[in-house]
């Protein structure tokens, strides 16, 4: 027996444990949340009525951005006659509020308004939204320095409401916003009724804002539910003079793209993919992970 022993311990002096990294496939969560991306941009000065000499153009996010990872050179503009250049500036601007993050100004020598306008914004360097999500390859076409202000996102929220509140986004400032214009925005409820807004906040005009900028709040009693907001044309004026544009919008929950029904929310989105920055977005987003563990080898 002690001899059986003696002649297994080269066999045992083998035995070691080697490293195993097992795949997990990856599992798309119910309610996955889009990636974040660029949804409009507005030629919205020339340097020849800017006081900086300047060209300007208003970019809006469908999040709200990491303010720390906003830099200039990290946006492209893209010219009618092919060629490309960088911002010199780019800015929280015109909103700037905290939560107000999704407005962003490029400021540059954008070609000529005529000429040689503006074609095509794209983020081709780090760019991150709150969450941590990346917008990188981000494009959008620049609409013509013309064109009036139109809105491009609704939010619900309390934002500067009481009670509820629909936040809208504008591709440029709007200016002349007064109460005389609630009639000619209509908000239509998740029981189907049609009804217009209490009140607006984040203007001037009744003093909830210093400025007018590119964000307007729609007020609504408590217990509404808001599924889609309709705006006529003309109710308001751009940065130039320009009307604004008739619209219609869905109502979107706070960052996620989902209907502000808040009953039967579902998404159509594909799973993200690409870079990511720590700390992960968490909110629905599928990813795989590796499992580390040892087996028995000899």
């Amino acid at each position: 027996m002690r001899g059986l022993a003696l002649g297994l311990l080269p066999l045992l002096a083998c035995w070691r444990e080697a490293p195993r990294i097992d795949y997990v496939e990856p599992v798309r969560a119910e309610l996955a949340v889009p990636p974040s991306r660029m949804i409009a941009a507005h030629a919205s000065r020339d340097d020849r009525r800017s006081p900086t000499a300047d060209d300007a153009i208003v970019v809006v996010f469908d999040r709200e951005l990491d303010a720390t990872s906003l830099v200039a050179h990290a946006f492209m503009v893209v010219l009618a006659d092919g060629s490309r250049v960088r911002a010199r500036a780019a800015v929280l601007a015109p909103a700037s509020e905290d939560d107000e993050n999704r407005t962003v100004t490029l400021w540059g020598d954008f070609g000529d308004a005529i000429e040689r306008p503006p074609t095509d914004v794209v983020v081709i360097d780090r760019v991150w939204d709150e969450q941590g999500g990346p917008l990188l390859g981000s494009a959008t076409k620049v609409e013509p320095l013309g064109q009036g202000p139109r809105p491009v996102l609704a939010v619900l929220g309390t934002h500067g409401c009481a009670a509820v509140g629909v936040r809208s986004y504008w591709t440029d400032e709007l200016h002349g916003v007064e109460a005389l214009d609630l009639g000619a925005v209509e908000i239509e409820l998740a029981d189907g009724a049609r009804v217009h807004p209490d009140g607006f906040a984040d203007v001037s005009d009744n003093g909830s804002d210093t400025v007018d900028d590119n964000v307007l709040d729609l007020c609504l009693a408590a217990g509404a539910i808001p599924r889609r907001v309709r705006w006529d044309p003309g109710v308001f004026r751009g940065a130039s003079g320009q009307p604004s544009a008739a619209a219609e919008l869905a109502v979107v929950e706070r960052d996620t793209g989902r209907a502000a029904t808040l009953q039967d929310a579902t998404v159509d989105a594909e799973v993200p993919g690409g870079e990511t920055r720590p700390p992960p977005n968490s909110r629905g987003t599928a990813r795989g992970r590796l499992v580390f563990g040892h087996r028995r080898t000899g």
